[in-house]
């Protein structure tokens, strides 16, 4: 695809075994690398930091037409900072574990979202 004078290629992911180790292959246009387990997630990372920094932002409120990845009890942690306050660890399979700090009036809504179930809410409604 070209779009004015830049060139855009298709990218394709796909997983196998390679010398018995799982690998993920990155493929752009004719040109692959294999990347291991601990070069995903290196990958992973600088992609989120990257794209924390381009426009358009990500939506400040969840988008209902989007299907959202649903973690079952995803595993949790609370630290507390001097400087923060309580930072929130959750733990997503494939990003690992997203740490955030919450300001107290953010604690206590959520503290209350997660006790009171507000009336008329389907749910599921977003979460497919």
């Amino acid at each position: 695809m070209n779009k004015g004078n830049t060139v855009y290629e298709s990218m394709t992911l796909d997983l196998f075994d390679y010398a018995d180790v799982p690998v993920l292959r990155f493929t752009i246009a004719d040109r692959s690398c294999l990347l291991q387990t601990s070069a995903v997630d290196e990958l992973i990372q600088q992609l989120i930091a990257l794209r924390g920094r381009l426009d358009p932002p990500q939506p400040r409120e969840p988008v209902k037409s989007s299907n959202y990845p649903l973690e079952m009890d995803p595993c949790w942690y609370v630290e507390y900072s001097p400087l923060l306050g309580p930072v929130l660890l959750l733990r997503h399979h494939g990003a690992g574990w997203m740490a955030y700090s919450l300001p107290t009036e953010s604690v206590e809504e959520l503290c209350k979202a997660l006790t009171v179930k507000p009336p008329g809410v389907v749910p599921g409604s977003m979460i497919n």
